[in-house]
């Protein structure tokens, strides 16, 4: 039977996916779904396996028009970026390099004012203002903090700077090179933003580079041959790098992507988790705020194996990632670390955390499916906030084993259990336990 299934996006990934031409098989009351999909227009293999509705990982997609959308649905990646400088230790000297890269222009600006070869198209000294402007910004580049919509307005500025410079200028070779300068936010834009804001970008910097080729608020003739041979060069220069530069990263980002996810379950691996990890306690910093760390492992796990073969397990693991990502917020990290075990780390208001911890029981150990199938979870709490981040990093590794405890103690309980622990500051509240349900 082959289908077409609607748009969806990835619970790990965030990117939209879409499933064209699917097979599906019956097996043991399983659905089994094999295709062959594009990941940002990596082609590789993958199973999937669910029951009574279907779990969808990547796209299979054909046709231009579909992977354009995709490569316009690309989520914006200046937070992603901007992390990455921060866990490299180069964040501040890279906004340093653009700060005074940024300066220079001004200063070049200037200088170029003072040049025998400028002549401007009105009497008002516009590109002093700008030049002075362009300054100040590249000064408050490394000291302002730098946000998602301070970087999109560092771009809208320099584009509308730019075409200011470019169109007060008389002399259509100056003009020509100014219009050169596009590159450079194109440029910026490729490693802090998306696509779509490049295509916004280029359509801009395309039409100015138009205007000022055919000479318009200036006087100086320029036959058809000359327009063309500025816009033939122009446009190029500045659409070539910055697009190329933009789907090099992209490519690159997945495969670092894909480093950091389970290739089974396209749950996080041990490294997704510690990323993730390290993203929510940057975030917890107020003390109405929860922590939880949770452990499960599936019960009997080797006996799936031994008794129905490698394929069902796999099934079952696939089940319970499934169920994994029914049951936790959306903002959660999911982890499959071990063969049947999984991590989960979230964070939540303290109000929330008994209703999540009443949900976890009959989601994870529901008797549906075939084969049946539950699992043994361990949970560690922490209420409050850590004084600095090292405290914070030992704080998550004392929760991880806590937690990893508790799960071992539901084992010896015969599985199909819960165990909670609580730590608030300093204290710890013995684990208590519960025949599929949470207490806290």
């Amino acid at each position: 039977m082959w289908i077409d299934a609607d748009k969806h996006v990835s619970p790990t990934t965030g990117y939209p996916i879409s499933i064209r031409h699917c097979d599906v098989l019956w097996s043991t009351g399983w659905r089994r779904v094999q295709f062959h999909c594009h990941r940002h227009g990596l082609l590789s293999p993958h199973v999937l396996y669910s029951t009574g509705r279907f779990s969808w990982s990547v796209a299979a997609m054909s046709d231009t028009p579909k992977v354009v959308h995709r490569w316009l649905a690309v989520p914006d990646q200046f937070d992603r970026f901007t992390r990455f400088l921060r866990d490299n230790g180069i964040l501040m000297p890279t906004r340093i390099g653009i700060g005074v890269l940024v300066f220079l222009l001004g200063i070049t600006i200037l200088l170029k004012r003072l040049g025998t070869h400028s002549v401007q198209t009105i009497g008002f000294p516009l590109d002093v203002v700008v030049a002075v402007l362009v300054m100040i910004g590249g000064i408050a580049l490394p000291v302002i903090a730098t946000t998602r919509e301070r970087s999109y307005f560092f771009v809208v500025a320099g584009d509308f700077a730019v075409a200011v410079i470019v169109l007060a200028e008389a002399n259509p070779d100056q003009r020509l090179l100014g219009c050169l300068v596009f590159g450079l936010v194109g440029s910026y834009i490729a490693f802090f933003h998306n696509l779509r804001t490049q295509l916004w970008h280029l359509l801009f910097s395309g039409a100015v580079i138009v205007v000022a080729s055919i000479g318009v608020f200036t006087d100086v003739p320029s036959g058809l041959p000359d327009v063309l041979g500025r816009i033939a060069f122009a446009i190029p220069v500045i659409t070539v790098i910055p697009v190329v530069t933009q789907i090099a990263l992209a490519l690159l980002s997945n495969d670092a992507q894909s480093s950091e996810l389970d290739p089974l379950t396209d749950l996080l691996n041990r490294r997704g988790l510690a990323r993730r990890t390290s993203e929510l306690l940057q975030a917890k910093s107020s003390l109405d705020q929860s922590l939880l760390v949770v452990v499960i492992d599936i019960d009997n796990f080797k006996h799936f194996n031994d008794t129905y073969g490698h394929d069902v397990g796999d099934r079952v693991i696939l089940r319970t990632a499934y169920r994994l990502h029914d049951w936790a917020r959306s903002d959660a990290a999911i982890a499959r670390i071990g063969g049947d075990e999984f991590v989960v780390v979230q964070m939540m208001p303290l109000p929330y955390v008994g209703d999540l911890l009443a949900r976890i029981a009959p989601i994870m150990n529901s008797p549906t499916g075939e084969p049946i199938s539950t699992t043994s979870i361990g949970i560690a709490i922490h209420n409050g906030a850590w004084p600095d981040v090292h405290a914070a990093e030992s704080g998550v590794h004392d929760l991880h084993r806590l937690a990893d405890s508790a799960m071992y103690e539901s084992k010896r309980m015969g599985g199909n259990h819960v165990h909670s622990i609580v730590l608030t500051d300093q204290q710890l509240q013995q684990p208590q336990q519960s025949g599929g349900r949470s207490v806290l």
